[in-house]
């Protein structure tokens, strides 16, 4: 899903306006009360720190990315920071700009991870970090796609959408591997769920959708015949293509095993 970087950040941003609300029926899943502190893991533009400070008001929300420009936009946005590369392990807090009050080596009490653990190198070292790292009591969430998202109703073209999935699957796509017997290797408790939400037809979902489609338009696994039925309905993309925009995430909610106290 290649595209440079302005284009990245507004495809980010789109799909927290679109299904804002569905982020947050996962942050429901993970039964979290209240939070002082919380680190997203790969933040990115901020979309789900942003949606995370909204949730917690009063915790300091620490994002981790590896990207320069990324970094300065968190910044630009009041968010506490580290510049780290994942694959080398959970970062040390302590450089990043904590909220007052705050110890900068503060145990954790949520650690967010959501569609970035997949391009995590080394996955074990990151996890038994950030179980060092948590509270007691403290959470890990981690999120991936189910599937890609679906955003046509109408039948032919859900069934064309269905195929763009496959070929993208075919080029790698959203691939990731069932996360439980990682995270529970690295000494959590474990459970997994799933979260589906529909969004509204607003503007931003039908924006969302189409620069979906557009990054369709590129698979060389697609058909020719498919190809071009993508170019068409990228021609027509208005209000008259029929949307239900609708998305599944799949949530893993885990919590530090207690080693058992010797005899």
């Amino acid at each position: 899903m290649a595209s440079d970087g302005h284009d990245q950040n507004r495809f980010l941003d789109l799909d927290a306006k679109v299904f804002g609300d569905h982020v947050a029926a996962v942050l429901d899943l993970a039964g979290v009360p209240v939070a002082r502190s919380i680190v997203d893991l790969g933040a990115g533009t901020g979309a789900g720190s942003r949606l995370l400070r909204q949730r917690f008001p009063d915790a300091a929300v620490t994002c981790v990315d590896n990207d320069p420009q990324m970094l300065e936009l968190l910044r630009g946005q009041g968010f506490a920071v580290v510049g780290a590369d994942l694959d080398h392990g959970f970062p040390a807090l302590g450089g990043s700009l904590i909220a007052a009050g705050v110890a900068a080596e503060a145990p954790v009490d949520l650690v967010w991870a959501s569609s970035s653990l997949h391009h995590v190198t080394h996955p074990a070292r990151l996890l038994s970090g950030v179980r060092r790292a948590l509270a007691p009591g403290g959470v890990l969430v981690v999120v991936e796609l189910a599937a890609l998202p679906r955003f046509l109703s109408h039948p032919r073209g859900a069934l064309l959408e269905l195929r763009c999935h496959a070929a993208a699957a075919a080029e790698g796509w959203n691939h990731y591997p069932n996360w439980t017997p990682v995270i529970e290797a690295a000494g959590f408790a474990v459970t997994r769920s799933e979260v589906t939400g529909i969004a509204p037809v607003t503007p931003a979902a039908r924006e969302y959708a189409r620069q979906w489609f557009a990054r369709f338009s590129h698979l060389a696994a697609l058909t020719a015949h498919d190809h071009e039925a993508v170019a068409n309905l990228l021609e027509r993309f208005t209000d008259d293509v029929e949307l239900d925009p609708r998305a599944t995430r799949t949530v893993w909610v885990a919590t530090p095993v207690e080693a058992q106290e010797q005899p």
